[in-house]
């Protein structure tokens, strides 16, 4: 029983990290920048290649599947302990309004689920989490100071 707690945590963990205002892009909000994005599935587990292709897509790609790494490994799990894992990543069609550095904005909401199914007993595991996300905008987002 103890090892479900763990893995729902993982999973809550990784949503929330995935989708903070730590999920940059040059410094703005990653999920800003893809504003034609609908629905996306990514493949947590894919080890593909490192991509010389810098863009906003890619980069949401391999920042969700070192996410997921970092709070198994954090959690004192390996990422071999799954044996599929998937992040789904659904655009709301309705818009809203959100506060963003204290200004209101115009967007939508973002809908982010994750599934995994662990090895050990063949269990799925499933978290979700909506948050709004305004286009980018340069004139009210305020860049990370982590951008290069």
């Amino acid at each position: 029983m103890p090892r479900i707690r763990i893995i729902k945590g993982v999973l809550h963990n990784f949503l929330d990290t995935y989708t903070s205002r730590y999920s940059d892009f040059d410094g703005y909000l990653i999920f800003g920048l893809l504003t034609n994005l609908e629905h996306l599935t990514i493949d947590l587990l894919c080890k593909e290649a490192a991509t010389t292709e810098i863009s906003p897509l890619p980069a949401a790609m391999l920042l969700a599947r070192q996410r997921l790494t970092e709070q198994l490994s954090k959690a004192g799990l390996s990422i071999s302990l799954l044996r599929q894992a998937s992040l789904e990543i659904t655009v709301l069609h309705d818009s809203a309004v959100g506060i963003v550095n204290g200004r209101p904005c115009n967007g939508r909401r973002v809908r982010f689920a994750v599934k995994v199914l662990a090895g050990g007993n063949g269990r799925n595991f499933e978290s979700s989490k909506t948050v709004f996300i305004a286009p980018h905008n340069p004139n009210v987002e305020q860049r990370s100071t982590r951008a290069g």
